[in-house]
């Protein structure tokens, strides 16, 4: 056993510095749009670009700097990572503690045998992951995983390893079949992908784009699209909600379908592994003792359909796509399937679904009031006050009805919300989680 930190593989630099320049879009995006401008004098280009440069230039600095002065260690008592530029920290992490092991591997480093381990406890204070290996051999994660299901087989040492420094410790016990195995078919995923309201945000910021890039175009290359288009404005308009509205489907639809690429949800023992992705191969383990609750949700347009995607709730970060920070188990399966496919991967799930009590029609107008006085307070109303302030008096003219026609779309959904709202309680099962 080698107890010799070791650094990442050469190859985080870049991947550091990538990410370090890429948090930085916001002031290139301003830059950019700046640098169209037709009145630019010379010294704001050249200010422009000096700074780019030099961010690039103390990014990369920096990420140098960082791979130097981190190191890990994967030993029987737990993860040590030593990292901190200026202030030195240490932080250990015993494997009773992770909640989950998330392993990322793009394309690029496949041939490498190189990937990304995020470690993650419940007792986390932020959304970032206590342990972060930005690029280290794929032994290391299973060797983690292996601690964490109590399997400490004799260890075999590599003497030579391209990728670290000194030695690497490599656990190889012959692997375990699964104990229940889904695969996502293609008929699934195009349902999943066909249900899904991803593209609004994208059309969004499609229509964000465009506003911005007609601001900045030339004077004279819009009057000349203006003369060209007069008498089809109409027909402009039409053609070009349509090509916005195909193309933010476009995106939405193939997104989804590189991102849950091959998914796949096995339980060995008390561990679940989920697994997914085309330029990127997301894999999460989480023991079954971490589920706090399994929940089935449905959006609008799946309700229609009788599809529902099942998540596992988790004190984690590990499966950030789906917000709310809980790790998908089945991206899409059937309503009245759900439960009694899932019982094979949770055995604490009830057999069928409780009676649901709905909420008493004389209570539904709480959830009316609440979103109105929200949404009024908080958006309806400071829209109307600034337009007051600092826009003309026909903004508010148009403002106003506009704001009411919100009011009442929103109690619509308060309306429907608590028409659909229901408890229900689940006869009691034994806790016992499957042990293999």
């Amino acid at each position: 056993m080698n107890d010799k930190p070791k650094r990442l593989a050469p190859i985080a630099i870049p991947i550091h510095w990538l990410m370090s320049f890429i948090a930085w879009w916001p002031l290139f995006v301003s830059g950019g749009f700046s640098i169209l401008k037709n009145d630019m004098k010379p010294q704001e280009f050249l200010f422009w670009i000096s700074l780019v440069l030099g961010i690039l230039v103390l990014t990369l600095l920096w990420s140098i700097v960082h791979y130097l002065r981190f190191t890990y260690l994967v030993a029987p008592d737990g993860l040590t990572i030593n990292s901190g530029v200026f202030i030195r920290k240490i932080n250990h992490i015993p494997y009773g503690r992770i909640q989950t092991v998330q392993r990322r591997q793009w394309f690029f480093l496949k041939p490498l045998g190189l990937e990304q381990v995020s470690i993650e406890t419940a007792g986390k204070e932020s959304k970032k992951a206590e342990g972060m290996l930005a690029a280290v051999p794929t032994t290391v994660a299973d060797a983690i995983n292996r601690y964490r299901q109590g399997l400490t087989d004799t260890p075999t040492t590599s003497a030579s390893d391209p990728t670290t420094e000194g030695a690497q410790t490599e656990v190889t016990p012959a692997a375990k079949t699964p104990d229940a195995a889904y695969k996502i078919n293609a008929h699934d995923l195009n349902q999943y992908a066909l249900t899904s309201l991803g593209f609004i945000p994208i059309v969004t910021g499609i229509l964000w784009l465009v506003q911005k890039v007609q601001e900045y175009l030339p004077d004279s290359w819009y009057k000349q699209a203006e003369h060209a288009l007069t008498g089809l404005a109409i027909y402009l308009i039409i053609a070009l909600t349509v090509i916005v509205l195909v193309l933010g489907f476009a995106i939405s639809y193939l997104n989804i379908l590189q991102r849950y690429y091959h998914f796949t949800l096995d339980r060995t023992g008390n561990e679940l592994q989920t697994s997914r992705g085309f330029f990127q191969t997301n894999t999460v383990s989480a023991q079954l003792s971490r589920v706090q609750a399994v929940r089935f949700k449905q959006s609008v347009l799946r309700q229609w359909f009788h599809l529902s995607t099942v998540q596992a709730l988790l004190a984690s970060s590990a499966a950030d796509d789906e917000k709310n920070d809980d790790l998908v188990l089945m991206p899409v399966i059937r309503q009245r399937q759900a439960l009694t496919t899932m019982q094979t991967f949770i055995s604490w799930l009830p057999t069928a679904a409780p009676e649901l009590e709905p909420i008493p029609t004389r209570h539904r107008w709480y959830y009316v009031r609440n979103i109105v006085l929200g949404n009024f307070g908080l958006i309806v109303l400071p829209a109307i006050l600034a337009s007051t302030l600092w826009l003309h008096l026909s903004w508010w003219l148009w403002l106003l009805p506009v704001g009411l026609l919100w009011l009442v779309i929103v109690a619509l959904q308060g309306q429907y919300a608590g028409a659909n709202a229901a408890i229900g309680i689940a006869a009691p099962r034994s806790a016992r989680h499957p042990s293999g």
